[in-house]
């Protein structure tokens, strides 16, 4: 914006206008306030086979004891979901669900790794994908 068109904003605006941009001034966004900054994946794993019986708990527990645990030795959190969509013909699908939650460094080795857990899952349970969400995050372990 030039100076001349600032010159054109009421002062109320502009008294905005410069709070606002003075606010930006403080802490960065992705400054870590707590702990350290690492970064958070969840997975979703749909629990359904077509033409076959949903992955039981057995084999979901076995895939994570002997894939994911192995990758990420210092913990992972799993928790069960209730996930849903619309197919294109208008019928409602639910289906049970796991989520999987790591936090690790980012690191491309990280990322390769949750891709091979990905593939791995998609392989052996017959599924079409394996939802990926990743997002830095603030950790602290008090």
């Amino acid at each position: 914006m030039s100076l001349t068109a600032v010159s054109r904003l009421s002062p109320l605006l502009v008294l905005a206008l410069g709070l606002s941009l003075s606010a930006c001034g403080g802490v960065p966004e992705s400054a870590c306030l707590v702990g350290s900054e690492q970064y958070r994946t969840e997975l979703f794993f749909g629990m359904n086979r077509q033409n076959d019986a949903p992955v039981t708990d057995a084999e979901f527990n076995a895939f994570v004891d002997t894939l994911v645990t192995p990758r990420f030795r210092d913990g992972l959190t799993v928790y069960d979901a209730d996930g849903q969509y619309l197919m294109d013909n208008g019928n409602l699908v639910q289906e049970n669900s796991k989520v999987i939650l790591l936090l690790h460094d980012g690191s491309a080795a990280r990322s390769a790794d949750i891709n091979a857990i990905r593939e791995e899952y998609k392989q052996r349970f017959h599924q079409e994908s394996v939802l990926r969400i990743d997002s830095p995050s603030c950790v602290a372990f008090d």
